[in-house]
């Protein structure tokens, strides 16, 4: 028999500040249980050490946000039949978003009172800007080319197969029928998910 960890799998291919939160909300009203942007210790160990097949979706029913984003290609191959998410937004106003959290997380202080696990935190938070932009400091012209990179590849990678990648463009007023349509879903009576969190401080747990 499958170990469960190995069944199929949603992953949130969107980068930061494209709406991954409201996603992952949205998914949750469908019976996902997806996790959004985990940080902690052994995932990051895990994506260190090139392991795809993450400890985290033993508990989970998927992954979004940019610790997944770059890793699609080896994520499809540890979880066959997978589907896939890939979040966009205009890209202006997505660069001025990603500006404000990115000053955010540098503008918040590590002292006493912060969580014993604040610097995991950090610590994965660097390795994956590292690992989607390719530096640590906010540059229009470099997040502009990645994210241009990375929906062009994302979207080529799944050229020929349509069925396994949905590109919604949430903060342009897309949802609950194309990502209801992609998942087979029932559309729900309540209106989709619109959230505007500041950056997430606490490791998953």
């Amino acid at each position: 028999m499958k170990d469960a960890s190995q069944k199929a799998k949603l992953f949130g291919l969107g980068l930061s500040r494209t709406g991954t939160k409201s996603l992952t909300a949205a998914l949750a009203i469908l019976g996902y249980n997806v996790v959004h942007y985990p940080n902690d210790k052994t995932t990051l160990k895990e994506l260190q050490s090139a392991i795809y097949h993450l400890s985290i979706l033993q508990r989970y029913d998927g992954v979004t946000d940019i610790t997944v984003a770059p890793f699609y290609s080896q994520l499809d191959a540890a979880y066959p039949n997978s589907k896939f998410i890939l979040t966009v937004r205009e890209k202006t106003g997505w660069l001025r978003s990603l500006q404000k959290h990115w000053n955010h997380e540098l503008e918040l202080p590590v002292m006493d009172g912060y969580p014993s696990d604040y610097k995991s935190h950090l610590e994965i938070t660097n390795f994956l800007k590292v690992a989607v932009f390719g530096c640590c400091e906010f540059n229009p012209a470099r997040m502009s080319y990645v994210y241009d990179l990375h929906c062009r590849n994302v979207i080529d990678y799944f050229g020929d197969r349509p069925q396994d990648l949905l590109v919604l463009n949430i903060c342009a007023g897309e949802g609950w029928e194309k990502l209801c349509s992609f998942l087979n879903q029932p559309l729900p009576e309540q209106s989709f998910p619109a959230v505007h969190a500041e950056a997430q401080l606490l490791p998953i747990p």
